[in-house]
């Protein structure tokens, strides 16, 4: 009777048990329901929730599972090679903030690796402490100082590194004429950044009439070059733009641009600060949208099954890498959206330089660029910038009008300046719709380069 009794109360017990642990694993499944529904349902949540998720162990091998080899595949430049990056000996080595390469190119013919010229270069700096993200626009026609094709170094337009040695050469480009360490990179063509620009809804922006005449006008070979359609913008004024009328409004430059502050910039000026507009509304948008549009990104990207499979973007950045960045992106906020160089000059016809952004100074323009990016930081000047800066000084006779004693600054005064020191590269076809950025400067003179 004892042992009946005994053996009642052990099953009791097993089945108290088994209950509690089918409580407990319902409570499990149901928290982890409310938190996929909070997750794509209420977007103020999911910055916290991604972050964990990319945080831990578990949450990363899921996502390592689901995307990792589609990314290696299609994404990564498995054949970038850090070896060859050259960092400046003045860079700041500080593990606080990162530096990454973001390109935009227009391959006419689907080129990736070189053979195309950057259409488009932008800096952008993370502060991995505040999340603070700041982009740095590089005037594609900046003089700047590389290595040709036949290893020889020149003063060229900065959107000919790429064309000369790829995406190595337009990183150590921009690590020996600034003063930097970057070592990554990211870049997209005209399909690349419609199609994320669609998968993210569309972005709401504000034209005037000369805007809505010119984007009409890019789109016409946008569409041939991409292979994708949109149609024309029927107004000015409050419009929403498709990715693809996007990336036509980014391509303008023979209009003026009024940014948020009234400040008018013209011609290149003013097309760079519309990628850095445009730029602005992906963070933007990337940061509120649900989690669908999120996947429906990431998916797009990794497979790319809009475009039959061609190339639409490529980086260097490793899946570890990008998953340490997703809950900075998550969280971050931008701060300076910036041009460089500063303080520029565009000389006239009559100046072999005629079509290039001369920087007035260029050790005068980096030291204020590594002030802006990194405030906390001390900074001196290599002295592989300061022979750049006083060789351009030297090739064009642009200099700072005033003297000084710094040792940083060249205090040559030539007197050889020619031309306006307005920020226009005299260009009046408003008929020609096709930039110049596929042509090699090297096989033209500056002068003939230029006229259109």
């Amino acid at each position: 009777m004892d042992n009946r009794n005994r053996n009642r109360k052990r099953r009791r017990r097993r089945r108290h048990k088994i209950r509690i642990g089918v409580l407990i694993l319902e409570i499990i499944v149901f928290l982890f329901a409310v938190t996929l529904l909070a997750l794509f349902f209420m977007p103020n949540s999911k910055a916290k929730i991604i972050s964990a998720f990319t945080q831990c162990s578990v949450g990363r091998k899921i996502l390592s599972c689901a995307g990792e080899d589609d990314y290696n595949k299609n994404v990564l430049n498995s054949d970038f090679n850090r070896n060859n990056i050259k960092k400046s000996t003045s860079a700041l080595a500080s593990k606080e903030y990162i530096n990454i390469a973001l390109f935009g190119i227009d391959p006419r013919d689907g080129e990736f690796e070189s053979a195309t010229h950057t259409d488009s270069i932008i800096i952008v700096t993370v502060n991995t402490k505040t999340s603070a993200i700041t982009l740095t626009s590089i005037y594609r026609d900046t003089l700047m100082r590389m290595t040709d094709r036949d290893g020889e170094m020149v003063l060229t337009k900065a959107n000919n590194a790429y064309f000369y040695g790829g995406p190595e050469e337009a990183i150590n480009t921009l690590n020996t004429n600034l003063d930097l360490n970057i070592e990554d990179y990211a870049i997209v063509n005209f399909s690349g950044l419609a199609t994320i620009i669609d998968a993210l809804g569309g972005i709401d922006v504000n034209i005037t009439d000369d805007e809505q005449f010119y984007i009409n006008g890019y789109l016409v070979e946008t569409r041939e070059v991409t292979g994708m359609d949109a149609p024309d913008v029927e107004k000015s004024g409050h419009v929403h733009l498709t990715g693809l009328q996007a990336t036509a409004y980014c391509r303008i430059r023979y209009t003026d641009y009024t940014d948020a502050a009234g400040n008018v910039l013209h011609d290149d000026y003013g097309r760079t600060a519309r990628q850095r507009y445009v730029m602005t509304q992906i963070f933007n948008l990337a940061q509120t949208a649900g989690t669908e549009k999120i996947i429906k990104t990431a998916k797009t990207l990794l497979n790319n099954d809009t475009l039959d499979g061609n190339k639409i973007m490529e980086t260097s950045l490793s899946w570890d890498t990008i998953l340490d960045l997703i809950p900075i992106a998550m969280e971050c906020s931008l701060g300076t959206a910036q041009g460089f160089p500063y303080e520029k000059y565009t000389p006239d016809k009559e100046n072999d330089y005629y079509g290039y952004v001369v920087p007035v100074g260029l050790v005068d323009n980096v030291t204020q660029l590594q002030q802006s990016l990194f405030p906390d930081s001390k900074y001196t000047p290599s002295t592989v910038l300061k022979s750049i800066s006083n060789e351009i000084i030297d090739e064009t006779g642009i200099e700072p009008e005033t003297d000084s004693s710094d040792d940083n600054t060249s205090s040559r005064t030539s007197g050889k300046k020619s031309g306006n020191t307005s920020d226009s590269y005299n260009n009046s076809d408003s008929s020609n719709y096709t930039d110049d950025s596929d042509n090699n400067i090297s096989d033209y003179g500056a002068n003939d380069y230029y006229q259109e």
